[in-house]
């Protein structure tokens, strides 16, 4: 498969995301509503398998196709070792925590679907819900090489 097949596809992705934002602001940044939550400037934390799901019913695409295109296009964070994009973590939200699966997604990718397709004019801000402290060095560890969460994202 091309590079350009790549293209047409993160396309594809976001303007499903963008329009189905714009129909339904809820998927986005809401904690226990949202497949998605913007937790620092440079990535969304995504709950999946729901955010591949939704992703793939809006954009209609095979989930297998929608994780292989955020991986191989680098908008999604994967383990250096295991190529493996999912990780679970244990969050924070309202004095509660919460482990769950999750994948970092770049928020450019979902910041520009926003913008392009859903009619989103401002710059999006973080979420409510945080990343339990314990889990900053495994997640320097998951991230390798690439710009790691900010202090932001993080909670003790």
């Amino acid at each position: 498969m091309s590079l350009q097949d790549y293209k047409v596809r993160v396309d594809r992705l976001q303007e499903g995301l963008g329009k189905a934002f714009a129909e339904n602001p809820f998927i986005l940044n809401i904690p226990g509503k949202s497949i998605a939550l913007k937790v620092d400037p440079y990535y969304y934390v995504a709950f999946e398998p729901a955010f591949s799901e939704n992703l793939s019913r809006f954009a209609v695409m095979l989930p297998k196709n929608v994780r292989d295109t955020l991986v191989r296009t680098g908008n999604l964070v994967i383990d250096h070792e295991t190529r493996n994009p999912i990780i679970k973590i244990r969050m924070k939200w309202n004095e509660r925590s919460y482990s769950m699966n999750v994948c970092f997604v770049e928020s450019g990718f979902i910041d520009q679907a926003l913008k392009i397709y859903g009619g989103v004019k401002e710059e999006i801000g973080l979420s409510e819900i945080r990343i339990h402290g314990s889990e900053r060095e495994r997640l320097e560890q998951f991230f390798g090489e690439r710009t790691l969460l900010k202090s932001v994202a993080f909670v003790e």
